[in-house]
């Protein structure tokens, strides 16, 4: 192997090392194109010829984007001793582009076999070598490539450097886009379970069985509540009966829940007697369930008032026993607006 052939091997291991990671750029498979360019040849003394340029014209096909065929036709013109003369050739290379690049340059490498014709002899050859080419876009790129030609039938070794211009038919088919991985949603914290995160709840700790608004505090409701005392008495008595303990306990209890409230206790009876007799008994009645609610259930005095009303205002009619009864009584009706949480369907 002479000294032409050694530098092409060389230039042919060292672009090889470069090519061991990226991806193809642009997708070339199932791609027809057609490379026009020009060649310098430094021929083999033994054809006693000078360096002489000629062009080439190629059409090759994408096998896969890394990977193609190409049949091409070379002319180059030789000054011999015998006077003018012309190479001409034909030859079915294979083109392989590594994965990486050098800058912006892509190598690849080319091996393939030809017939020349030259001085009237024919003559298989074996070419080797590599290049680099440069991708301007989806359809145009430019590549240069260095190569040893070796002619069987003569033993020759030509060195030749060719350029030119690669023009890709059809469109390059591409990949569907990969949607990038969305990022994980952030953890939502609710401590209180009442739907609304931790970062927006302005009423932490919200019992689960309540209804709450967007900022995660109760949805409070208005009701009016509302209590009955009636006490009845014994026939011209004004004494509280035990028996009536416990409804007069609810009263309390109702006054205590609702600190707002006001107990107005109106004293009745029958209408045996003067109009006169049963005014004052009605009076004591009143009063007499106004103390029970304040010494043996801590009302406060100045929230109970006592009326008494006689005989005027019945329930039922005096002249009846039953009727007589119901009719001696104390009464009242306390109410109170009040809030309470809405609770959860």
């Amino acid at each position: 192997m002479d000294n032409k052939s050694v530098k092409v091997l060389s230039l042919a291991i060292a672009l090889g090392a470069l090519g061991m990671s990226a991806q193809s750029a642009v997708a070339d498979e199932d791609r027809f194109y057609i490379t026009p360019g020009v060649q310098w040849m430094d021929f083999d003394s033994e054809r006693q010829s000078e360096d002489e340029f000629g062009y080439t014209v190629g059409l090759g096909y994408g096998l896969s984007d890394n990977l193609a065929l190409e049949l091409s036709h070379a002319n180059i013109k030789m000054n011999t001793l015998a006077g003018l003369e012309r190479l001409r050739s034909i030859r079915l290379d294979a083109i392989y582009k590594l994965d990486n690049s050098v800058g912006v340059l892509s190598p690849f490498f080319a091996t393939g076999l030809g017939h020349t014709h030259f001085h009237s002899n024919d003559d298989t050859t074996l070419n080797a070598g590599a290049g680099l080419s440069y991708r301007f876009n989806d359809r145009v790129e430019w590549r240069a490539s260095a190569r040893t030609f070796y002619g069987f039938d003569d033993g020759t070794y030509d060195f030749g450097i060719d350029t030119g211009l690669v023009f890709h038919l059809g469109s390059s088919r591409t990949a569907a886009p990969v949607a990038p991985t969305p990022a994980p949603a952030p953890a939502v914290v609710d401590s209180d379970g009442d739907g609304v995160p931790d970062d927006r709840d302005a009423c932490p700790d919200t019992p689960r069985t309540y209804a709450v608004d967007d900022r995660g505090c109760p949805i409070m409701i208005e009701e009016v509540a509302r209590i009955e005392l009636n006490v009845e008495f014994e026939f011209d008595k004004s004494e509280v009966r035990p028996a009536y303990f416990d409804e007069i306990r609810r009263v309390s209890d109702f006054m205590d829940a609702n600190e707002d409230t006001v107990a107005a206790l109106g004293g009745h009876t029958d209408s045996v007697g003067t109009e006169a007799y049963n005014q004052e008994l009605s009076q004591r009645r009143a009063a007499a369930v106004r103390q029970v609610l304040i010494e043996r259930f801590n009302i406060s005095p100045a929230r109970i008032t006592s009326n008494g009303y006689g005989e005027s205002q019945p329930v039922a009619n005096n002249a009846t026993a039953a009727g007589r009864e119901r009719n001696r009584r104390v009464e009242s009706v306390l109410s109170s607006t009040v809030q309470r949480p809405q609770m959860r369907d």
